[in-house]
């Protein structure tokens, strides 16, 4: 069974039935809601199941009660977390991946839950999870089952990897942090693997690099800060594992920015930090994907007129 396309302005959130895919699920429509989108909720069971040696179908063993059971689940707790989303339920057959990749082709992001997978399941939920992040066309928020930050400021914090993708990273996190009301947080960790990074701690001063990677950042930075003149910016350059500093970041972060970047016209690749920090970090992580240049947003322009904003 094929997905149909939703039409644009319509937000996907994968529901798989655990208690993570629920929290998702609560997420998705708030953040729905706070963009003014539709929410299509997604279910995918598989085609056939292996019972004995043979291959039932899934309905022959109870599986589509399940579903809907799991959808009409999932519809109240989107209610309960939103009571102003507008929800539309989806029970697909096939594989998981490719049927929500497929549902997700013309929506404006995803939402996938994070599972506390053990050993045995990893292989299972991460190639789910991995499959997703790194084939679907729109952003895709990966959202863990943590506790909202109370009491503190809002923080995006945006993985800062090189200047290739930085306006991407810009794009995004900007709009996040308009959206949320949240200060920004740049980080770029830059230690090597191995030996490789002895060699290159070796040739450069760490206190020097850091200031010109600061230096190049904050260049990069200035059309954004002139469109979020409201929006607070600190960039922390460290020598360090990017994917450390990156967890580290999300600790005390409401959503941490990255990049995926593009192989050839149509296929995204996930890298060892982009891996790990879906894995292990503290907050929802949004994965962007890049972009062709000529598709990308830049910062709005802002006019004053006798030293009022002009819309």
């Amino acid at each position: 069974m094929s997905a149909t396309p939703v039409e644009p302005g319509f937000a996907v959130v994968a529901v798989d039935g655990s208690e993570e895919g629920y929290a998702a699920v609560a997420f998705a429509a708030k953040e729905a809601v706070r963009r003014g989108l539709e929410l299509h909720l997604a279910h995918v069971m598989p085609v056939y199941l292996p019972v004995g040696p043979l291959l039932m179908p899934p309905d022959e063993v109870g599986m589509g009660a399940y579903a809907s059971e799991t959808m009409a689940s999932a519809a109240r707790a989107a209610l309960e977390a939103a009571p102003q989303v507008v929800v539309t339920t989806h029970v697909l057959a096939g594989g998981r991946v490719a049927e929500i990749v497929d549902l997700a082709r013309r929506a404006r992001f995803v939402v996938v839950g994070r599972r506390h997978a053990s050993a045995l399941d990893r292989a299972w939920s991460g190639g789910t999870l991995d499959g997703i992040v790194s084939r679907a066309g729109c952003p895709v928020l990966v959202v863990p089952d943590v506790k909202t930050r109370e009491g503190a400021s809002p923080r995006v914090v945006l993985g800062y990897k090189s200047a290739a993708h930085a306006d991407e990273l810009f794009e995004a996190g900007f709009r996040a942090a308009d959206e949320l009301g949240a200060e920004i947080e740049v980080v770029h960790g830059w230690r090597l693997a191995g030996g490789y990074d002895d060699i290159i701690a070796r040739r450069v001063s760490e206190p020097t690099w850091n200031r010109e990677q600061k230096t190049e950042i904050w260049r990069l930075l200035e059309p954004w800060q002139t469109a979020y003149p409201h929006v607070r910016v600190r960039i922390q350059v460290v020598h360090e594992y990017p994917v450390r500093a990156l967890i580290e970041a999300s600790r005390n972060a409401d959503r941490l920015v990255l990049v995926k970047p593009l192989h050839g016209s149509v296929v995204h690749h996930l890298g060892r930090t982009a891996r790990g920090t879906l894995r292990f970090a503290q907050c929802p992580v949004e994965v962007v994907p890049s972009k062709p240049r000529d598709d990308l947003t830049m910062p709005p322009v802002r006019v004053e007129h006798e030293g009022e904003l002009v819309p």
